[in-house]
């Protein structure tokens, strides 16, 4: 995959398909592999362009603290390299903090807007065990024991029920240093949209699992109430990690009813 300088990082990013151009933006830790299951389900009509946010991945930042706005000039940088002036824009998790950041302050850039699994601030349980074990790691824990454990908030008792029976192993993909994921988190604990999302005027949809424990469906509720237009669409039995083919034909719907123009 190529990496493109922007600024002071240099950014692992991925094109495929062709069409008109859909951002993928992934969460917490995540990296380009998470859309694994999604691009081929957009890729025949669309240019799904995907990456690994700073902190993450294959993307090289320099050592020190950045915020979601920083995020989401990194997303505009890498449309400007890649010559795209207007893109339908998704982001799951704390993807969908530096998305709502896109959708504010570069509105003439965003077609349509779609937030997975989101808010607009995070929920405080989930903060305090991401800490808490971001802090036994600095400790001396695993930092593959982190990314195990942050998987049992991500997927459901059902997933994990489906994967004992079959005696398959739930893994911890470490995709970054402890300090790198503690930057994101960071971030992502300093992001509040709660007095400025009704100001998005992008079409947006959101869509959010009734089985998250992550992040209770109630704030995707809360967060489509509050920017005007929007509509809801919950998934039965999708936690906060959900299967791409569970909400693609939502997203596929999204953004065929939003052309751009």
């Amino acid at each position: 995959m190529p990496k493109e300088t922007i600024g002071n990082i240099k950014m692992n990013y991925k094109v495929s398909g062709n069409g008109e151009p859909v951002v993928l933006i992934t969460g917490l830790g995540g990296d380009i592999s998470f859309w694994n299951g999604m691009i081929p389900l957009l890729s025949d009509k669309f240019k799904v362009i995907t990456f690994d946010n700073r902190g993450s991945g294959q993307t090289e930042c320099p050592d020190e603290p950045f915020d979601m706005p920083d995020l989401a000039g990194d997303v505009i940088s890498l449309l400007d390299r890649l010559a795209v002036k207007k893109a339908h824009v998704l982001g799951w998790s704390m993807g969908g903090n530096i998305a709502q950041e896109v959708a504010l302050g570069f509105p003439e850039r965003v077609a349509s807007l779609t937030l997975v699994s989101s808010y607009m601030r995070r929920p405080s349980r989930s903060s305090y065990a991401i800490n808490t074990m971001i802090d036994s790691v600095r400790s001396g824990g695993d930092l593959e024991c982190l990314f195990k454990i942050i998987q049992s908030y991500c997927m459901t008792e059902e997933a994990f029920r489906t994967r004992e029976e079959k005696g398959v192993e739930t893994p911890g993909l470490v995709t970054s240093t402890v300090e790198q994921f503690a930057s994101q988190m960071a971030a992502l604990d300093r992001f509040d949209s709660r007095t400025r999302v009704k100001h998005i005027k992008a079409p947006t949809r959101v869509i959010h699992g009734n089985a998250d424990i992550m992040v209770p469906p109630w704030m995707g509720e809360n967060i489509a109430a509050e920017i005007e237009g929007a509509d809801l669409v919950m998934i039965e039995g999708g936690g906060h990690t959900m299967a791409p083919k569970s909400y693609a034909q939502a997203l596929l719907e999204h953004l065929i009813r939003n052309p751009i123009n």
